[in-house]
């Protein structure tokens, strides 16, 4: 529970900082900096799930933007990508958001893994080597984890949990894509 507690602060306290200050991103490392340097581009988080599976848990959503993910340079050996899909309508805020963590070493991957669940709360998945579906307070979360590669997928809504079984159907297809 620690482990999947302070990765996701981390993550959210790098990306506060990174914003708060401003200036250009530090450079790239990892997967993210070998792609870089072999003049390759890697294909967007964004093109992990379809216009129509999204549709499923954000209607009429604004087609999934990439998100800054400076913040990643922060710890050693990790890359992360960062897909942000939204609608809002008169039934409110409806956001998706899709992160990809990968390391490069078993150093970096101690910075990004998560612990088996621990919360009474969470519910066990079958997705990768350790994962789980957790009510985080009006936002779903699905972590899971194989090899170096950490995925989350949020769903933030009003009707989140009325949802999530469309969204561990989502994990499922993002770790096909992932670890196929």
């Amino acid at each position: 529970m620690s482990r999947r507690i302070g990765w996701s602060a981390l993550t959210l306290a790098a990306a506060f900082i990174a914003g708060a200050f401003g200036g250009d991103p530090p450079a790239a490392n990892g997967v993210a900096a070998r792609l870089a340097l072999a003049n390759v581009e890697a294909p967007s988080v964004c093109s992990l799930l379809t216009d129509e599976q999204v549709a499923t848990e954000v209607p009429g959503h604004d087609g999934g933007h990439d998100q800054d993910t400076s913040e990643a340079s922060l710890l050693k050996d990790v890359s992360m990508e960062h897909c942000k899909y939204y609608h809002g309508g008169e039934d409110g805020l409806v956001m998706l958001d899709v992160l990809v963590s990968r390391a490069s070493s078993d150093e970096g991957f101690e910075q990004i893994a998560i612990s088996e669940w621990g919360h009474g709360s969470d519910r066990k998945l079958d997705i990768g080597d350790v994962s789980f579906l957790e009510d985080a307070g009006g936002t779903w979360i699905v972590t899971a984890s194989k090899d170096r590669t950490v995925f989350e997928l949020r769903l933030t809504a009003d009707d989140a949990g009325a949802k999530s079984e469309q969204l561990i159907g989502l994990a499922r297809t993002v770790a096909a894509q992932l670890w196929s």
